[in-house]
């Protein structure tokens, strides 16, 4: 696919027709959607023979010229033929970051327009990780491009690039200096033409390593997470008590089985339960509704919500509080059933 090699090669993405045909042959029909016409005219264009071109000289509506440099030569032209036409680039990011998943709107970040960043990876809710795009070939710009967006990103990050053309081993120690992930374009996304792309195979497939190295699923002794989908919300949270120590839990077509453990609601001096679980296992009994005439009410509840709240949003990932005052009391934002 040539349009990626064009990327790379195309100047300031913008040129005469025959520039854009040189570079993307017949593919430039899928292309031209994506192209817009600018208010400036080309000053010099491709001439056969000639390296720099010939310079146009303008000298009415209807009489354009094509001159040789050295001999003066002079050869008619059309205006048509001295349009510039730019590559509407927000687009075709937008089409690029819509195909991989990615969360937010791409915009430039500097290196002459050849860095942008295209959005976040979001592999489960509340794991961010974003994603910068270096389109230069050159393997000393694209090292430089990879620099910036090193001492620009705070967490590790996924640079794409349109091929491998500026590989080199300083830019691979860049990215594994910083944990992070280099992937392509060409080897990731099939075009379909007009801004529209899909992946090859499945991103998360592609980033698997990157996320198993970052997004830890297992719980551990003062970490638990689950894999909640990207954008989930608490209302499509289910929780069901299996016993006094198990739960089953789903969140879109994602679940499993967890012990109170694994939700970090463990006392490590004895491996019991903590409140925090005792009291989710109350709302579960009072189908979700805790208030002041429930049977497990108490003055301690305030504080123990709160841990529960933070220990419900640190499993899940979802920043929003699970839980909203109600009618003297707390109501879960999510479904919650009791064992019995």
């Amino acid at each position: 696919m040539r349009l990626w090699q064009s990327l790379e090669r195309v100047q300031g993405w913008a040129g005469v027709r025959s520039v854009w045909r040189e570079h993307m042959g017949d593919e430039l029909q899928f292309l031209q959607p994506l192209l817009r016409p600018m208010e400036e005219l080309a000053m010099s264009v491709p001439w056969p023979g000639t390296i720099e071109g010939r310079k146009v000289v303008v000298h009415d509506e209807d009489d354009i010229v094509a001159v040789d440099r050295e001999t003066s030569e002079a050869s008619p032209i059309t205006r048509d033929d001295i349009v510039l036409w730019q590559l509407d680039a927000d687009t075709l990011f937008r089409g690029v970051a819509a195909a991989l998943g990615l969360s937010g709107t791409p915009s430039s970040v500097g290196m002459g327009n050849r860095l942008w960043w295209l959005g976040d990876y979001v592999p489960v809710e509340g794991e961010r990780f974003p994603v910068y795009l270096a389109t230069t070939r050159d393997a000393q710009s694209l090292l430089r491009s990879a620099g910036h967006v090193s001492a620009l990103s705070q967490r590790p990050f996924v640079l794409v690039t349109p091929t491998r053309a500026g590989a080199s081993e300083e830019l691979n120690r860049v990215v594994e200096g910083r944990s992070s992930a280099w992937i392509t374009l060409a080897e990731t996304l099939s075009w379909q033409g007009e801004g529209m792309f899909e992946p090859k195979q499945p991103v998360e497939d592609v980033l698997r390593r990157f996320v198993n190295a970052h997004v830890k699923l297992q719980a551990t002794a003062n970490t638990a997470r689950f894999p909640t989908p990207p954008g989930a919300t608490w209302p499509e949270v289910r929780i069901r008590f299996l016993d006094g120590h198990t739960v089953a839990v789903q969140v879109r077509d994602r679940s499993g089985r967890h012990g109170f453990a694994d939700m970090g609601m463990v006392n490590s001096k004895n491996n019991t339960p903590t409140v925090a679980w005792e009291l989710l296992r109350a709302f579960a009994e009072e189908r979700g509704h805790l208030t002041w005439s429930s049977r497990k009410a108490s003055a301690d509840n305030r504080k123990r919500k709160q841990t529960l709240a933070d220990r419900l949003r640190a499993f899940f990932g979802i920043d929003e509080d699970p839980f909203e005052l109600l009618d003297g009391g707390w109501r879960a934002r999510f479904r919650l059933e009791s064992d019995s």
